[in-house]
């Protein structure tokens, strides 16, 4: 996958971009595409949860047919080698992304890895130049539960370790931990990072990881918050490790929220204090959805109470959006660390007062207070902006926010990947944002061609990483033709300057 790119500065980025099934029932849960129930759209479990069943529904069914020869492409920042989808197997996309040391990791949903009935369905790749170029590393290592999607990257700067963790795929008991000690290029098997859940009929969906990197009592100590669907003490639920991802406990996990919330994002600050946020819909009674957050200050042994980090508009199924053309969307938050001063950064979609979806960004001292939203995307248009990621350099004096936009399409349907960065003041940890600007050329919406995922996905969230004074940004595009289909999904990077500079994009 060698491939070259030069360094592009901002302005001219920007100019030059302007320009141009049946789904099978999880055990204890019912099958939601069945006639008489929700569609999958209005699942609460996430997307990775419903391609499980999607590819479960799939096992007795005749293998897709492989095209005879692999296509060529300009692989430009792509991180996924869009050669290997020999069938119609071929999405990629939900990526995570990780510093370790001098490269980067990534990992994905994908598709293409459900194949020989091994129960894979998630794929990464690493980068040994910033990005230029990438490694498709294929499949993750064989288990009996496999490894069902959702993928979340975490590093110990420490000690230079990777860990790597997904739903499982047979029986979705146990969310499954991959550990890699040589920058991500390989991981051993995996271990069961949720305890306990055998035999309990309970799915474990959507988590969220964090390592403490910070000097003192904590550090290198591994977090994991997630949602418990089914079977004993239902809702949000948190374990943790402290012997570099060997054993985790407590068994069945820590209860942060009984039998509701989803989109679980886990975050530690600099004095070792570990932050669940979530977003709640029952604990609030009906239509009434708000991101929350609660907060261990003895290395997760135990939690404060619930703090309100913002109320939202939207009420739909994990904040749903309503977007056009039939994907499925959320609320969830996603939160960066100033590692100097502590200070949170919050981002999430909702709904604007004209209707449409924007990005909002909150930030907080303490995790206690809050300051007031700053919509993110400056448009005026009346075109819909969703599933936002954030990340905060190592000198804590740059923020950069990602996100899916559509102000160029009138339709409200392509979008582009967009971004925006801001420097930040070091006395009071505010961020002052720039202009916005856009990553990719526009794109249409791609759902419900893939045989093993469910007709109505395009991922739940993307992700960008930080290094000292550089982003790292990855998320899902839909600009490629293949073999099978007109637009199929796969994975971009983009490296950027705390400066704003574009140092190479896809």
């Amino acid at each position: 996958m060698a491939r070259s790119v030069r360094s592009i500065r901002l302005a001219v980025l920007c100019a030059a971009t302007l320009m141009t099934g049946v789904v099978a029932a999880t055990p204890g849960l019912a099958a939601p595409s069945q006639p008489g129930q929700p569609s999958v759209r209005h699942d609460v479990r996430s997307g990775a949860a419903l391609n499980r069943d999607a590819a479960l529904a799939q096992l007795n069914v005749t293998p897709d047919q492989a095209v005879g020869a692999a296509p060529r492409f300009s692989t430009l920042a792509l991180v996924n080698d869009p050669a290997a989808d020999r069938t119609v197997r071929d999405t990629q996309s939900e990526t995570t992304i990780a510093v370790a040391g001098r490269d980067l990791v990534s990992a994905y949903n994908d598709s293409g890895s459900f194949i020989d009935r091994k129960f894979h369905f998630t794929g990464y790749s690493t980068s040994r130049d910033g990005g230029r170029t990438w490694q498709d590393r294929g499949t993750l290592p064989d288990s009996n539960e496999g490894d069902g999607g959702d993928p979340v990257l975490a590093t110990d700067t420490r000690t230079g370790r990777v860990y790597l963790v997904t739903l499982g795929f047979k029986t979705g008991t146990n969310l499954q931990l991959f550990r890699s000690d040589d920058s991500g290029r390989t991981f051993a098997a995996p271990v069961n990072a949720t305890p306990g859940f055998g035999g309990t009929q309970s799915f474990q969906d959507k988590p969220w990881m964090a390592v403490d990197n910070f000097p003192g009592g904590g550090r290198g100590n591994v977090y994991i918050g997630w949602r418990q669907f089914g079977g004993p003490g239902e809702g949000m639920k948190f374990t943790r490790s402290t012997d570099g991802g060997e054993t985790w406990g407590p068994k069945r996990g820590t209860t942060v929220l009984p039998r509701d919330g989803q989109g679980a994002y886990v975050v530690v600050t600099p004095d070792h204090c570990v932050h669940y946020f979530y977003l709640s819909t029952v604990e609030n009674g009906a239509n009434d959805t708000r991101i929350k957050v609660r907060t261990s200050c003895d290395q997760g042994l135990t939690f404060g109470p619930a703090t309100l980090v913002t109320d939202l508009r939207t009420n739909g199924d994990n904040g749903d959006l309503n977007l056009n053309g039939g994907l499925r969307s959320n609320a969830f938050p996603q939160v960066a660390v100033n590692p100097g001063t502590g200070a949170l950064y919050a981002t999430y979609s909702d709904l604007s007062g004209a209707g449409k979806a924007d990005v909002f960004l909150r930030t907080s001292t303490d995790g206690l207070t809050w300051s007031a939203p700053v919509r993110v995307n400056t448009d005026s248009t009346r075109t819909d902006q969703f599933f936002p990621t954030v990340a905060v350099t190592d000198t804590g004096r740059a923020l950069l926010v990602g996100w899916y936009d559509r102000r160029n399409d009138p339709a409200n349907y392509d979008l582009q990947r967009y971004s925006r960065l801001a420097t930040i003041n070091p006395t009071t940890g505010t961020p002052t944002f720039g202009v916005d600007f856009p990553l990719s050329p526009s794109f249409p919406v791609v759902i419900g061609q893939d045989p093993v995922v469910n007709p109505t996905y395009m991922g739940d969230y993307d992700q960008i990483a930080a290094g000292r004074d550089q982003f790292f940004s990855t998320w899902g595009d839909n600009r490629l033709r293949d073999a099978f289909n007109a637009n199929q999904p796969d994975v971009r990077f983009a490296r950027l300057g705390d400066d704003g500079t574009v140092q190479v994009v896809g």
